[in-house]
C-alpha cells in the first residue's frame, strides 16, 4: 500500500547556497537533468573525492556532507564516496563489513563475546556461492560496534585499500573489543565484523546470504550465548563499510521501532479495546510514532518513538515499514499529521490529532 500524503522532511538543510565543488556536482546529479550531464557530474565528482583523499585534504569533503542542501543532493555525494572507496582495478584491497543486528533482553546489565567466530563463519559459507565470492578473505579477529565503525574516517578506508600492506597494517591498528556491552532491559544494537581481500570480493558485495541465512543466524545465536540474556541475532549480507554502517543502523533504528511499537499496542490493549497511533515529522530533523487509546476518556501515559532522521534515510520507506507493521497488528486508528509539530512540542494524543490536518494512510491510496 502506499501512502497519498507524506510526512515533511523537517532536517535542517543549509538555506544560503555553499560555493564548492562537490556540492556542484552532486547537485547536477540529483537535478538528473540529462543522461550526459549526469554521467559527466558523476565522473567529475568521483575524480575530485578521490584527488582530495590522496592529498589527505578532505575539509572540502567534510564540509559538503554536511552542507548539502538535500537528500538527492547528499545521496549523490554520499554514493561517490562510496565508489572511491571501493577497490578501483586488481592492485587494490576490497574492505567489508558483515553487520549483525542483535536485540536482546537482560534483567541486568551484561556483555557479550567480542571476538569474531571466523572458523564457523568459514564452514558456514564454504560450500556456499557466497563463501565462494568470500574465499581468500582475511577477517579482523574483534567485532566493532556503530561507533567504532563510524569513528574510522574517510581517509583511513581509502589508505586501507591501496595495497595488501596498507591493507594489514590498518587492521592491526584497530583496537577492537573483548566484549560488547548489553544494557539492562531490553535494547537493539548492530555489531560489524570486518574482513579484506582482493578486488574480486565485490562480487560478494550486497548478495542475498539466501541458504546461508539461517545457518549464519545460528552461528551468532550460539555464539553470543550467555547467562541471563536473551537475543535474537539477525545477520545481514557483506556490505562494503559505509554502506554497512548505513544498513545496520536503519535496520537497528527499525526492529527498535519494531519492539517498542509491539510493546506499547499490548500495553494499551490491557486498558482500551482500541489502539490509536499519531504518526508525525518534528522539528530539527526526527519521526515520531505516539501510542495510545483512541478515546480520551482510556488515555494512558503517552508511549513514544523518536526515530533520528540521518541524512540518509528515506522518510517515505520508513514511514511505509511502520504503516505495514501497524496493519500486522490489526491497528487501524492511524493519524498521519501533514504539518510538522515544534522541536519543543509534545506530539498530541490520538484523540486530540484528529482535530489536526491529516489523515488516515491506511485509507487513502495515491493514484
Amino acid at each position: 500500500m502506499t501512502t497519498h500524503h507524506r510526512l515533511p522532511d523537517t532536517r535542517p538543510y543549509p538555506t544560503d547556497p555553499v560555493k564548492n565543488e562537490l556540492l556542484l556536482h552532486a547537485g547536477h546529479i540529483a537535478a538528473n537533468s540529462s543522461k550526459a550531464q549526469t554521467q559527466l557530474a558523476r565522473e567529475s565528482l568521483h575524480h575530485a573525492i578521490a584527488t582530495m583523499l590522496q592529498q589527505n585534504h578532505f575539509l572540502g569533503l567534510s564540509v559538503a556532507l554536511s552542507m548539502a542542501a538535500d537528500a538527492p543532493t547528499y545521496s549523490a555525494l554520499w554514493q561517490s564516496l562510496a565508489e572511491v572507496l571501493n577497490a578501483r582495478g586488481e592492485a587494490e584491497i576490497q574492505w567489508l563489513a558483515l553487520p549483525v543486528v542483535v536485540v536482546a533482553g537482560a534483567k541486568q546489565a551484561a556483555a557479550l563475546p567480542g571476538n569474531v567466530p571466523v572458523d564457523d563463519i568459514n564452514k558456514v559459507l564454504a560450500s556456499t556461492p557466497l563463501g565462494q565470492a568470500l574465499n581468500g578473505i582475511t577477517w579482523l579477529p574483534q567485532l566493532y560496534n556503530a561507533a567504532d565503525l563510524a569513528a574510522i574516517k574517510a581517509d583511513a578506508w581509502f589508505a586501507a585499500k591501496q595495497n595488501a600492506v596498507a591493507a594489514a597494517a590498518f587492521a592491526a591498528e584497530q583496537p577492537g573489543n573483548a566484549t560488547l556491552p548489553v544494557p539492562a532491559d531490553q535494547s537493539v544494537q548492530v555489531f560489524y565484523a570486518l574482513a579484506f581481500g582482493g578486488h574480486g570480493l565485490q562480487a560478494a558485495l550486497n548478495q542475498p546470504l539466501a541458504e546461508a541465512a539461517l545457518p549464519l543466524m545460528q552461528v551468532w545465536q550460539q555464539h553470543f550465548a550467555t547467562p541471563g540474556v536473551t537475543l535474537f541475532a539477525n545477520p545481514l549480507p557483506p556490505l562494503a563499510p559505509l554502506a554497512a554502517l548505513r544498513e545496520g543502523s536503519a535496520l537497528r533504528l527499525r526492529m527498535a521501532g519494531d519492539v517498542f511499537a509491539t510493546n506499547a499496542i499490548r500495553a494499551v490493549r490491557l486498558q482500551s479495546p482500541r489502539v490509536g497511533v499519531v504518526m508525525a515529522a518534528q522539528a530539527g530533523g526526527r519521526l515520531l510514532f505516539g501510542f495510545n487509546a483512541t478515546d480520551s476518556v482510556f488515555e494512558i501515559a503517552p508511549q513514544v518513538f523518536t526515530w533520528p532522521l540521518s541524512p540518509g534515510d528515506n522518510i517515505d520507506i520508513i514511514a511505509q515499514q511502520f504503516i505495514d507493521l501497524l496493519a500486522e497488528c490489526q491497528v487501524e486508528n492511524i493519524r498521519l499529521l501533514h504539518e510538522p509539530i515544534a522541536e519543543s512540542a509534545e506530539l498530541p494524543g490520538y484523540a486530540q490529532a484528529i482535530t489536526l490536518p491529516g489523515h488516515n494512510p491506511l485509507f487513502v491510496q495515491s493514484h
